[in-house]
């Protein structure tokens, strides 16, 4: 990535002996016009989209969002925090559930491989209110795949007298561990 004269990074794409200079606002429109011909080969003909996105982006980078639709050739109709969507989603699909007049709690835990989002919504028939939300973009799974290697490693050094974690490939091959094991702990009911 370089600095462009606009104070934007650029990415620098080498094709064919070319060399292409590319702004995050073309990679992600690039991204969006893939998205938008899934959407054609599915026959939905629609250049309208509402587009969600983590709840700590700024201000500049939800703008280059907006941007990138407009490169694409898509009108954003609005910008909304993935947490929000994931409420408006729930709320929508439980419609059914919900009561009229007395409001249902629920709290939703995002815990992805860098980031953690928790937000506690209150819901009606007809109306959802985001009461707390907060997020932490430096903890996620990577974090517990970290713990689980430095535990095992460290045990492993007690018993054996050798510490794998100072090898990179075994460091290597206990985190993959750990996040297999994560991963199939996260899907087993």
């Amino acid at each position: 990535m370089i600095p462009a004269e606009n104070n934007k990074l650029e990415l620098e794409v080498v094709q064919f002996d070319k060399t292409h200079r590319v702004n995050m606002e073309q990679v992600v429109a690039y991204y969006l016009t893939k998205i938008r011909e899934f959407y054609v080969q599915a026959e939905v003909n629609n250049k309208e989209f509402v587009i969600s996105i983590p709840s700590y982006a700024s201000n500049v980078e939800r703008q280059a969002v907006i941007d990138a639709a407009e490169i694409a050739g898509l009108k954003c109709l609005r910008v909304i925090n993935e947490s929000t969507a994931i409420c408006y989603n729930y709320g929508f699909f439980r419609k059914g559930d919900l009561d009229a007049e007395k409001e249902r709690i629920v709290a939703f835990c995002d815990v992805g491989h860098s980031k953690t989002t928790i937000t506690i919504a209150a819901f009606k028939k007809s109306e959802c209110r985001i009461l707390v939300h907060n997020s932490d973009r430096n903890l996620g799974g990577r974090n517990f795949d970290g713990l689980v290697m430095n535990m095992i490693g460290e045990e492993f050094a007690k018993k054996y007298g050798d510490d794998p974690r100072e090898i990179p490939r075994c460091r290597l091959r206990m985190l993959e561990a750990a996040e297999k094991a994560r991963k199939l702990l996260s899907s087993d009911t």
